[in-house]
């Protein structure tokens, strides 16, 4: 009787482990990548957000898109870069850091997209009382020169990686369980994006995934392979969204175009995480006073000063939250 009571648990046991097996085995799903169009609600763009990872929404700015690439190319290439070979920046990318969004007044329009910002902010607002624009790159994927090879694809990453605390071991491990997303990334077609000239790369869902193991992240069951990364492909005007747990990367410039694939994307993160670029440094003081009210505050410029000094050419105290949940003037409240 007794070696009969122990089958029951012991084969429950056995049923168990093969399962524990068999899902560590199973190829994580990729998802479908969702496609909105241009007259999609901001909820929409959250939900596909959160489900999926990433969406591309079609069409919603094409004149701002080209007045952009127009405002950039008009600016030359001063202080713009290309990577390493073989490094994650790209030997055929060129990259023009933090002052684009000073050179382009349509920049500035898309930086502050009213249904983006909406959409971005129904998604981060969990975790913070404020959103930053802490990224703001024009980025152009080059086609290689006379008998150059291409250079490789981006390596596929996760773009909360630059901050540390996204691999804390005591944060929750996946979204399922309530662990935060730091940022969304905003990608704005300046030109076409296609198959083979660049377009970004994703796995959609693995926002999903565990994040433990570095940028490529591992866990329970083998991660997809290269080849099952999905490319956005968009038409000029078009914008990809994507969270800061989805994996992706720039697509690699074969060189059947002749063409660069022009890009712009802002990276907006909680409002109490360091930005990646320091847009005080990145451009003049007077530019920065030009931008709107919005995007003054996107940026960090924001605040009050209690008392004038010809030191102080922006706001000191930047934190409006001091004194209680709804705020205070400089020279209010509790101030340090």
């Amino acid at each position: 009787m007794a070696a009969r009571g122990w089958a029951l648990p012991l084969g429950a046991a056995a049923c168990g482990l093969a399962v524990w097996v068999a899902l560590r085995r199973r190829k994580r799903a990729v998802l479908a990548l969702p496609r909105l169009s241009s007259d999609a609600g901001a909820s929409a763009l959250a939900a596909a957000l959160q489900r999926c990872g990433v969406v591309v929404v079609e069409g919603l700015a094409p004149e701002l898109a080209e007045q952009a690439k127009r405002e950039l190319a008009d600016k030359g290439l001063q202080g713009t870069f290309h990577g390493a070979e073989g490094s994650f920046a790209g030997h055929h990318t060129r990259r023009n850091a933090g002052k684009a969004l000073g050179e382009s007044l349509a920049a500035q329009e898309l930086a502050q997209h009213p249904l983006i910002l909406e959409a971005v902010e129904k998604v981060l607002l969990r975790w913070c009382k404020r959103i930053n624009l802490g990224t703001c790159s024009a980025i152009s994927v080059e086609p290689p020169s006379g008998n150059e090879a291409p250079a490789p694809p981006q390596v596929l990453h996760r773009d909360n990686s630059m901050w540390g605390a996204s691999t804390w071991p005591w944060l929750p491990s996946s979204s399922f369980k309530g662990r935060p997303e730091f940022s969304v990334s905003v990608m704005w077609a300046l030109s076409d994006f296609t198959a083979s000239n660049g377009a970004t790369r994703f796995l959609p869902g693995s926002n999903h995934w565990p994040a433990q193991g570095g940028a490529y992240g591992k866990g329970v069951g083998p991660l997809p392979e290269e080849a099952d990364a999905v490319k956005a492909t968009m038409a000029r005007g078009s914008v990809a969204l994507w969270l800061g747990n989805t994996l992706h990367g720039a697509g690699a410039h074969s060189g059947k175009e002749p063409s660069a694939r022009h890009g712009l994307v802002f990276i907006y993160n909680l409002g109490w995480l360091k930005p990646e670029h320091n847009f005080h440094w990145a451009m003049p003081p007077g530019v920065l006073r030009s931008f709107s009210p919005k995007l003054q505050e996107l940026i960090g410029l924001f605040g009050q000063n209690a008392v004038e000094h010809e030191w102080y050419t922006g706001p000191v105290y930047t934190q409006p939250y001091l004194g209680g949940p709804s705020g205070s003037s400089a020279g209010e409240g509790v101030q340090f």
